[in-house]
């Protein structure tokens, strides 16, 4: 047995004097993924992958975001779609596809 490895007593002996700084580490990480998660930063997803959540073609998607249905940024030279919004229109289930009229 080499002086590295520690017996179970030691471990033992050990554990009350780590367990505060174990907790206080705990706590200041989970706090700030707290505040992370509530900061909720924009998201935008770009012509294609908007396209492919609504299941329309990239032309379908440019008349749509013409005749002012789905809102886009642009950015520099990229085009660029809500995401909370998209998302949104998903789970209505919302038809954005061109209907043909019956004759």
């Amino acid at each position: 047995m080499t002086n590295e490895t520690l017996t179970q007593n030691q471990m033992a002996a050990l554990m009350p004097l780590f367990a505060p700084l174990i907790d206080e580490i705990a706590g200041r990480v989970s706090g700030e993924v707290i505040a992370a998660l509530q900061r909720k930063e924009p998201r935008y997803y770009t012509r294609k992958e908007t396209a492919q959540l609504i299941h329309v073609t990239l032309p379908t998607l440019a008349r749509l975001t013409k005749d002012g249905i789905i809102t886009a940024k642009k950015i520099g030279s990229r085009i660029l779609y809500d995401a909370e919004a998209i998302d949104e229109a998903v789970r209505e289930n919302k038809m954005f596809k061109y209907r043909r009229a019956r004759l």
